[in-house]
């Protein structure tokens, strides 16, 4: 059986996060699986607390990588948004050049309206 590696000094991507944890899930299913078939001799003692400390090890790779991906996600969320209300700005700054000023104030009065009902809907 060959080793595989779980890597969690370089996790820069959503991706690269989710490679990680398919890995370190991988891991953990072979090492429980060799943990549960294994023989509970003298012998394998030294193998089994091998095996269980690699099992904690794999465990904690996974929490790390976890807490990675949450914090990529949320920097990503919020990178979205920004993105949404930079351009919403611009296309509000474009309207304004384009339509009349009572015709821009009747569409702020309408967007207004329509948001106040939707917070009242809870949504």
């Amino acid at each position: 059986m060959h080793k595989i590696y779980v890597k969690t000094d370089n996790l820069n991507t959503i991706s690269e996060c989710l490679q990680q944890l398919f890995l370190a899930e991988q891991v953990q299913l072979s090492i429980e699986d060799q943990l549960a078939n294994s023989k509970s001799s003298s012998d394998w003692s030294a193998w089994r607390k091998k095996a269980e400390n690699a099992l904690r090890v794999v465990k904690a790779k996974r929490r790390v990588i976890t807490a990675r991906l949450a914090i990529l996600r949320q920097e990503e969320k919020e990178h979205t948004l920004q993105f949404h209300q930079q351009r919403n700005d611009y296309l509000i700054q474009e309207l304004k050049n384009i339509v009349t000023p009572s015709s821009f104030e009747r569409c702020v009065r309408q967007a207004n309206g329509k948001m106040e009902a939707a917070v009242e809907q809870g949504i």
